[in-house]
């Protein structure tokens, strides 16, 4: 195959680095290695207030932080554990927990290479999750000098089987007249959270109180930010490097078109239907009541002190903001949310529905993006999990989901070899006119093309068998970096998980490299290029012309190194595909040479023409 199987590879790692340059994030820029910061801001740092500005009436800075002694709330369920801080009425901790039938936890924190601690969506620093910020200068500036003295009805809440659904209240009191309380109801078996925020005007024969600012759309604020931790893996955390990244930080959505990081000018009025943020796999979605007429800011501040590669999109915060409304002396109103913190499963998130409104079309499945081929990748995504319900490993489902690729394409590819051998078989006349034609290059293309056109050959035939594989293959790669089902899901023995590279012994030291870092013997890459190699022996041995040049030779010899420390530390699940692809091409390439007809003999043609060419 010589020049047409290089060409081939190049197109598709071309097409793959140019795509994740222009369109997706998914390998991280180099990074300067930095310091894993895992601990809490130090005491002259100033800390983010999660109610209002860091300044006070003067204008002055405001210092206020997050005291560790602050008494904490605790909520834990089938599906989740949160700690709540009283004194701020901010989440401070949401653990996914969900357990299989085996009693291991559906999602633990990778980083650790523990299957035993539960992977915590937010970072230490972010104070915004959940926080409120009025609109009104006035009463913020009270809110944040009272430093928000909320207080909750209740200090712990287990939900079991028995007791599937429990509500926990924050209250707070601000300028002796507006009462805000935040009414959590959790259930045991379910990702959504409902939250009920009411606003109580408890003053006798006082003047209306206006809950907001001057614009009409600044009544109050809803906040999740900054960021949300990332789902590293070990060898990731380790170089302190993320890889692969997916559609990652805030997103918004509209009602059409795709989810989106920030809104256009002409946006900023426009109703949404939710906001939050999003990891790789994970998601933290806000989403309001459609009659609050809700509309998104998004901001992105400047990180204090050095960025940590535990956390996506650390200086990202999703807002919904809710326009302003009165409260009339002793009245009140309630706003209701519904939150969904859990993985990006399309079946789940399909499920879920607007808060009394339940005929809406939120569309939070947009929030799985797979990118340009995604059509190809839920199709793929839907035949390997139709796959799974038989045969119980996505390992498998993706071995015989290679194996339907090759079937489907078997008739390009059999047009293909049919080509290359006649091909072969036209080598010592195209010899001949490269040594009559070679003072005269146009003349020799005319008189080549003539020998191809009556001899059916195409010279790009053996590239077309490799074109339906060129969106599997990209597919495939958006898969394991965004589908939560892959996640964490074994094969056999060591490969414990097909979204992360395979490690079969950790290493004691680091090896930098250009393309990548060694730091454990992962078996799958080797056995790839072992098989690249046999696949090179035996398929290019095959097609092989005499024209093949010394340089293609060598660059054919040297594949197999290179796709080694490429695919290094890719996912166990993608370099699978791509070893099983290398043994299914030599099965297929014996068949066709020992029960297949290689065409009919090739027509000679005189290279002498009567009438010039």
């Amino acid at each position: 195959m010589g020049a047409r199987y290089i060409l081939a590879v190049v197109l598709m790692l071309a097409v793959m680095i140019a795509w994740t340059i222009i369109f997706g994030n998914r390998f991280a820029p180099e990074q300067e290695e930095i310091p894993l910061s895992e601990q809490t801001p130090q005491d002259d740092t100033p800390a983010i207030d999660p109610n209002g500005a860091n300044s006070d009436e003067s204008g002055g800075p405001m210092t206020l932080q997050v005291d560790p002694d602050d008494p904490i709330v605790n909520v834990k369920t089938n599906t989740y554990d949160i700690s709540f801080n009283e004194k701020l009425a901010i989440a401070n901790r949401w653990d996914l927990v969900e357990k299989k039938e085996n009693g291991n936890l559906r999602f633990p924190d990778r980083s650790t290479n523990r299957t035993d601690i539960p992977i915590n969506l937010i970072p230490e620093n972010a104070l915004n999750c959940l926080a409120l910020r009025l609109g009104n200068t006035d009463l913020q500036f009270d809110l944040n000098l009272r430093r928000a003295e909320w207080v909750a009805d209740k200090k712990n809440i287990e939900l079991n089987e028995t007791n599937a659904t429990d509500t926990l209240t924050f209250s707070t009191m601000i300028a002796d007249q507006l009462k805000i309380s935040k009414i959590f109801t959790f259930h045991n078996n379910s990702y959504t959270v409902d939250l009920d925020v009411m606003f109580e005007n408890i003053k006798e024969d006082s003047e209306p109180l206006r809950i907001g600012g001057m614009e009409p759309i600044d009544g109050y604020e809803l906040r999740w930010g900054q960021g949300i931790n990332a789902d590293l893996l070990v060898h990731e955390k380790k170089t302190g490097k993320a890889g692969r990244r997916g559609a990652e930080g805030a997103r918004t959505y509209i009602g059409t078109g795709k989810p989106k990081r920030e809104l256009k000018h002409e946006l900023v009025y426009e109703t949404v239907l939710w906001a939050g943020i999003n990891s790789n796999y994970f998601s933290a979605i806000m989403i309001p009541d459609p009659q609050l007429e809700a509309t998104y800011k998004f901001e992105n501040s400047e990180a204090n002190g050095p960025k940590d590669v535990l956390v996506t999109a650390p200086t990202e915060t999703a807002v919904l903001r809710i326009p302003s409304f009165q409260l009339a002396s002793q009245n009140e109103q309630t706003h209701s949310y519904r939150l969904y913190v859990g993985p990006k499963d399309d079946v789940m998130l399909k499920k879920i529905t607007a808060p009394n409104a339940p005929d809406t079309s939120l569309g939070l499945s947009k929030v799985i993006d797979f990118g340009f081929f995604g059509p190809v990748a839920w199709a793929m995504l839907w035949l390997v999990k139709q796959l799974y319900s038989v045969f119980l490993n996505y390992g498998l489902s993706i071995i015989i989901l290679t194996a339907l690729v090759k079937i489907i394409s078997f008739p390009l590819t059999r047009k293909a070899h049919v080509s290359m051998k006649k091909m072969q078989q036209l080598q010592p006349q195209l010899v001949e006119l490269k040594e009559k034609y070679r003072d005269d290059p146009q003349r020799l293309n005319k008189a080549t093309m003539r020998i191809y056109k009556e001899n059916g050959v195409n010279p790009l035939s053996g590239c077309i068998p490799w074109l339906p594989q060129l969106p599997i293959f990209w597919a495939l790669f958006s898969l394991l970096g965004s589908a939560v089902e892959l996640r964490g899901a074994p094969f056999f023995f060591w490969i414990d998980d097909l979204s992360a590279p395979d490690t079969l012994i950790d290493l004691p030291f680091t090896i930098p490299l250009i393309v990548t870092q060694i730091d454990a013997i992962r078996f799958l890459p080797l056995l790839n290029g072992l098989t690249t190699w046999l696949q090179h022996k035996f398929v290019g041995g095959m097609t092989a012309t005499p024209t093949t040049t010394n340089t293609q030779a060598k660059i054919m010899q040297f594949m197999p190194i290179i796709f080694v420390f490429l695919f290094y530390n890719w996912a166990s699940g993608f370099v699978l595909y791509w070893l099983c692809n290398n043994v299914f091409t030599v099965a297929q390439q014996y068949i066709q040479t020992k029960y297949f007809h290689d065409g009919e003999p090739v027509t000679p043609v005189n290279i002498t023409p009567s009438k010039p060419i």
